[in-house]
């Protein structure tokens, strides 16, 4: 007989590959910027390493990805809760992705703006996509 837990599970792999990916995307960003702000920093398209203040306010976004990403993870058996943290995670991407189309008119972050557009778009149009699906799946 089947556990009634088992109809909030999400159990289809692309979902739940997704659903993983997006988190594991965040937990590394975050674990970056925290463990090696330089090198994250130059990877992210920004150049030189971070200013004191650029370093507080990259730590603060850090811990944002980082608690989200860590939730998601947490929630990956629990389709109704991962649905909600995928949401939440797709806004924050979505407005990610509107501060760094904001930035390709400020001088030397086109390359930062760029590389930061095409990552936060994609993760916006995936959480989106997920978000979606483990609506669907519910029903």
């Amino acid at each position: 007989m089947p556990d009634s837990d088992d109809s909030a599970r999400v159990d289809e792999p692309l979902a739940r590959s997704v659903a993983v990916g997006l988190a594991a995307g965040r937990v590394a960003i975050g674990a970056g910027i925290w463990l090696a702000p330089g090198v994250a920093w130059r990877a992210l398209g920004f150049g030189q390493p971070p200013q004191a203040a650029a370093l507080v306010l990259g730590r603060l976004a850090a811990t944002r990805d980082l608690v989200l990403g860590g939730w998601q993870l947490a929630a990956v058996d629990d389709r109704d809760r991962l649905r909600r943290l995928i949401a939440a995670g797709t806004l924050v991407d979505a407005a990610d992705a509107l501060a760094f189309g904001l930035a390709l008119r400020e001088d030397g972050m086109r390359d930062a703006a760029i590389r930061g557009l095409a990552a936060a778009a994609g993760a916006t149009v995936a959480g989106a996509w997920m978000t979606r699906r483990l609506r669907a799946s519910e029903s």
